[in-house]
């Protein structure tokens, strides 16, 4: 019987169509926002599958537009503009909570995973935790926990300035795909 087999998907052939079809600034730019450490042309390049050419002009504008930061000329080196990405996440989350009170029952809720993760090490913050003097059964499970904790912090922080913005009346951007 023809309806016991699932229809034919072609997933992969969905996806490598959607792949190549990127153009050469997509490509940079979805580079760019990985880079966590100073990074030349030609690296950005070869991960983007470009020429350094190519890239150049695109590096050289997510410059401008505050998405990346030159720290060296000579040779180009390019990082993600730490700044830049954390507005665009607290503009999310005041979009995404549209009132105060919202981001504040957000915040609280976080604030009491945050007491949990600071109890487990005895530590007022994420970076007062020396790993190697926690005295724990699994030292990934440790690792996990304080990864947790730094994450939770970033987000608290985030959660606060969101809901700054919405009290002071600052309206969030509209949404956008591109960058």
């Amino acid at each position: 019987m023809s309806g016991d087999n699932p229809p034919d998907i072609d997933l992969t052939g969905e996806w490598d169509a959607a792949v190549e079809g990127r153009t050469v600034k997509d490509r940079v730019y979805e580079v760019a926002t990985t880079l966590t450490a100073p990074t030349s042309v030609a690296d950005i390049a070869g991960r983007a599958d470009c020429t350094k050419e190519g890239a150049r002009p695109h590096l050289e504008w997510f410059v401008d537009l505050g998405v990346l930061e030159k720290v060296a000329d000579n040779p180009a080196l390019f990082v993600r503009n730490e700044a830049y990405f954390e507005f665009r996440r607290v503009t999310e989350l005041a979009r995404e909570f549209e009132t105060p009170a919202a981001v504040a029952d957000a915040i609280e809720a976080y604030r009491e995973r945050e007491r949990e993760l600071s109890g487990h090490f005895e530590a007022a913050s994420p970076g007062s935790v020396v790993l190697a003097d926690v005295e724990y059964d699994d030292l990934d499970e440790a690792y996990d926990r304080l990864s947790e904790w730094r994450a939770v912090t970033r987000r608290l922080r985030e959660l606060h300035e969101a809901k700054l913005r919405l009290e002071s009346g600052s309206e969030p951007a509209p949404a956008s795909s591109f960058p």
